[in-house]
C-alpha cells in the first residue's frame, strides 16, 4: 500500500516508519467498519422495537360525531385501538328517525373511528353494546351482523337507564393492529347473545362475551367453566366487571337480557399476570395495565367531584405499583349514576387528564333512587 507523499514527508518527521503507518491505517478501518456495524444493529434493534410496540396515538376522524366531553375518540396503543362509547349522533349532531337508522348511525360513527386509524371493523375484536331497552336487541343485532359478516368480536350487551345526549344505543370496542392476531374462539360453556363469539384470542390475551346467570353466583360459576373449557383459570384474568340488577351489585344496571340479573365482563391472558406488591383491582399484562372498576362511595365522598377525585386517587395508586400513571390511560368507562350530574362529573375528570385524554365510555346505569350518586371508574393504561 501506498502513502500519498504529503502523508509520507509527515511520517519522517514524527519518525514512524511507512509499514507501521500503513498496518495502524488498516486497523483503523477495520475498528471504523466494525463500530458503523454495530452502530447498524443497534439502529436496527430500535427501529424493531419501535414496530413491536407503536406509541400512543389519538384518533380523531375527519367526519366523526363530536366529542360531548373530555375524552378523545380514538386511541391507537401498543398493538391496539381504544374507541369511546359511540351514539347514535352523526358529525352535525343530528339523531336519525327509528331505531334501525340510529343504529346504522352508531356503527358508522365506530367505523368512523376505526378507519381514521387505518383499520376495518374486522379488526375489532371486543365490543361493549349498551342499549337504553334491552328488548331492541333483535333489531339493533339484524344491523349490527351486517357489518361483521365473519369472525365478529366478542360482546358484553347491558341495559342502562339512560345515556349522554338521549342516545338509546351506545357502543365501545377495541380493535388490534394486525388482523392476524386475532382468532376466533369457540366454547361450547359460553354461548353468546346474539351476533358475537364466544371470545376472540390477541396473542396472549383473550377477551370474552358477557357471562350471564339468573344470581351472581351462578354467573360466577359460569365463568369457572368458561375459564376451565379455554384451559385458563380467575388467576389469568387480568379485567373484569360484575354487573347486577340489584342497586347492591358492584355495577347496578337498569336491566339485562334474557331476564338475568347477573353478567360478568372479562379479559384473561395465557400467563398468570404478575401481582407482586400490586392491588387485586389493577393487574398486567406486558405494558397494559387493567384496572377494574372503583366507587367514590368508599371513601365517604358525598359530592360527584369528590367522589371522581375519590376514585381517580385510588386508581391512580394502583397504576403507581405497576409503574404508570394517569398519562398513560388510554380508555376509561364511567358509570354514573345520575347523568343530570355529567357536566360536574366532567370538569372534576378533566383535570386529572390536561393532556390528551383517553378514550371514554359514560352511562348512567340504574335509575336514580332518591340518594346520592355514585361514580364508578374502570380504565386501562399503556405504558410505552
Amino acid at each position: 500500500m501506498k502513502l500519498a507523499r504529503p502523508y509520507a514527508a509527515l511520517l519522517r518527521l514524527v519518525k514512524v516508519s511507512v509499514p507501521q503507518a500503513v498496518a495502524d491505517w488498516q486497523r483503523f478501518r477495520i475498528i471504523t467498519a466494525a463500530m458503523i456495524h454495530s452502530l447498524l444493529i443497534v439502529s436496527l434493534i430500535l427501529t424493531m422495537n419501535t414496530t413491536a410496540s407503536p406509541q400512543r396515538k389519538v384518533i380523531v376522524p375527519v367526519n366523526g360525531a363530536k366529542p360531548v366531553g373530555p375524552y378523545s375518540p380514538g386511541v391507537l396503543a401498543g398493538n391496539y385501538l381504544y374507541l369511546s362509547g359511540q351514539g347514535v349522533r352523526d358529525a352535525n349532531g343530528n339523531v336519525p328517525e327509528g331505531l334501525t337508522a340510529q343504529t346504522r348511525q352508531c356503527l358508522e360513527n365506530v367505523k368512523a373511528i376505526v378507519e381514521a386509524a387505518g383499520l376495518t371493523m374486522q379488526h375489532i375484536v371486543h365490543m361493549q353494546l349498551y342499549l337504553e331497552r334491552v328488548s331492541a336487541l333483535p333489531e339493533v343485532d339484524r344491523i349490527y351482523a351486517a357489518y361483521f359478516p365473519t369472525a365478529p368480536p366478542a360482546r358484553v350487551v347491558i341495559g342502562t337507564a339512560k345515556m349522554p345526549t338521549d342516545t338509546p344505543v351506545e357502543m365501545t370496542a377495541v380493535a388490534v393492529r394486525d388482523l392476524k392476531m386475532k382468532k376466533v374462539v369457540t366454547l361450547k360453556n359460553l354461548k353468546p347473545l346474539g351476533h358475537a363469539s364466544s371470545a376472540v384470542a390477541t396473542g396472549s390475551r383473550i377477551y370474552l362475551s358477557g357471562v350471564y346467570g339468573k344470581t351472581h353466583a351462578e354467573a360466577e360459576a359460569a365463568l369457572k367453566q368458561v375459564l376451565k373449557e379455554a384451559k385458563l383459570s380467575p388467576e389469568q384474568v387480568v379485567f373484569r366487571n360484575d354487573y347486577g340488577t340489584s342497586a347492591s351489585a358492584m355495577i347496578p344496571m337498569h336491566e339485562l337480557p334474557d331476564q338475568m340479573q347477573a353478567a360478568i365482563s372479562a379479559i384473561a391472558v395465557k400467563k398468570k399476570p404478575a401481582t407482586k406488591d400490586a392491588p387485586a383491582f389493577c393487574r398486567a399484562d406486558g405494558k397494559t395495565i387493567f384496572c377494574t372498576v372503583q366507587t367514590g362511595a368508599e371513601d365517604g365522598a358525598k359530592t360527584v367531584a369528590d367522589q371522581v377525585r375519590a376514585v381517580m386517587q385510588q386508581l391512580y395508586a394502583g397504576l403507581e405499583k405497576h409503574g404508570a400513571t394517569l398519562s398513560q390511560v388510554t380508555a376509561t368507562n364511567v358509570y354514573l349514576d345520575d347523568i343530570r350530574e355529567f357536566r360536574a362529573m366532567n370538569e372534576t375528570y378533566a383535570s386529572f387528564f390536561p393532556g390528551s385524554p383517553p378514550t371514554r365510555t359514560t352511562v348512567q346505569p340504574f335509575p336514580v333512587q332518591g340518594r346520592a350518586p355514585l361514580v364508578r371508574i374502570s380504565l386501562v393504561a399503556v405504558k410505552e
